[in-house]
């Protein structure tokens, strides 16, 4: 019996265009295949879009194409949607294994997670608490300290600020950092408004100024202590039974420092696989398996780290759904592995179970 696999894309966060080039990614490889290596049957691709937030089915067929793909997307207005829980309800109905592929905020902080949860639908959304925690670059940065000792991975000096505390953060700045920091948003991806600041006691004004436009898009941000060296990126796939790192890829970009402007141009970030043998590579492989194993993540995912001199290594964030978008990292990191995008989402399929939603009332007196 075939596998059938669905997909759901897009979303309503800063992250949207990710997700589609991941889809774009993913389907491509499909198309480029004969019937006969397909290791899977894609029924839907469930578009959310970012205009309404209304979901739209589009049927996947034998002379689908990439062309047809971009129309549905684009065609929000004489297309019919519906709501995400109602979808849910659909894709209940017809058993189908949904691939989450919303990037960002509702699509990996939890929020998707939930629902899947509540409506029982099977597929890569994962558990939802776990979501959160990975989301939150501050509380995971906490919990990477607090689970491994600092001769094994340090977490930078952070500071986690709120519109409510802005001011008294933006007086502190001076004080409590004395070298250049990193001010970016406490949960949003693809480095959106990360920005460096080489001398922070002179650009307050500068700095507030950034923490108020990502106070429009994220209820929190997060001043960290910048550390010069090289940053890595580490994925793993995981199953029911094992995590596995895939080959490290180290970031170059100019100034040491990959902001959304260094990590999504090819001409000023330069993406390079790391040496299978090296030390610090397999340090950082029982790093990232090592976190995954301690908290109950599903499918895959990827961690970012930086490694000042030969040894030290210091613990970024953690991307609980990778993009897995044409020469993105963890598609560089999957072929070095000797699989594909769609190897990957062949082996999730038919390796990681689905999370199931505990069972919340204890008879306890029947104990």
């Amino acid at each position: 019996m075939s596998l059938d696999v669905s997909f759901i894309f897009g979303g309503i966060s800063t992250e949207y265009d990710g997700s589609i080039t991941s889809l774009e990614n993913i389907i491509s490889s499909y198309l480029a295949l004969r019937d006969a290596e397909r290791p899977f049957c894609v029924r839907h691709l469930y578009h959310v879009s970012r205009k309404d937030g209304l979901v739209r089915t589009i049927l996947f067929h034998n002379g689908f194409s990439i062309a047809e793909l971009k129309a549905c997307i684009s065609d929000t207005s004489t297309r019919s949607g519906r709501t995400l829980l109602v979808t849910f309800d659909a894709i209940k109905s017809r058993d189908e294994y949904v691939v989450n592929l919303l990037h960002g905020q509702f699509g990996e902080d939890g929020g998707v997670q939930t629902l899947a949860a509540l409506s029982g639908v099977e597929g890569t959304f994962g558990d939802p608490h776990v979501a959160s925690l990975t989301m939150n670059k501050y509380a995971m940065s906490s919990f990477v300290s607090s689970l491994l000792p600092t001769e094994i991975v340090r977490v930078p000096k952070t500071t986690l600020i709120t519109p409510r505390n802005v001011d008294d953060a933006i007086k502190m700045v001076s004080k409590s950092f004395l070298g250049p920091i990193v001010v970016k948003p406490n949960s949003l991806g693809s480095s959106l408004f990360a920005r460096l600041f080489h001398d922070p006691a002179r650009s307050e004004a500068e700095i507030e100024a950034l923490l108020r436009k990502i106070f429009a898009y994220d209820s929190a941000a997060v001043l960290q202590e910048f550390i010069p060296g090289d940053e890595y990126t580490c994925g793993c796939i995981i199953s029911s039974s094992e995590v596995t790192p895939l080959p490290i890829v180290k970031l170059e970009a100019d100034m040491q420092f990959c902001g959304r402007d260094q990590k999504y141009s090819n001409k000023i970030a330069r993406k390079k696989m790391v040496n299978l043998d090296d030390e610090i590579s397999n340090r950082l492989k029982l790093l990232a398996k090592t976190v995954s194993s301690s908290i109950d993540l599903y499918n895959m995912a990827r961690f970012d780290f930086r490694v000042c001199g030969e040894s030290m290594i210091w613990f970024l964030e953690c991307n609980y759904i990778p993009g897995v978008a044409k020469d993105s990292s963890f598609e560089k990191m999957l072929h070095h592995y000797g699989m594909t995008v769609i190897d990957l989402i062949s082996w999730v399929a038919e390796n990681s179970p689905s999370f199931k939603k505990p069972d919340y009332y204890v008879e306890y007196e029947c104990l």
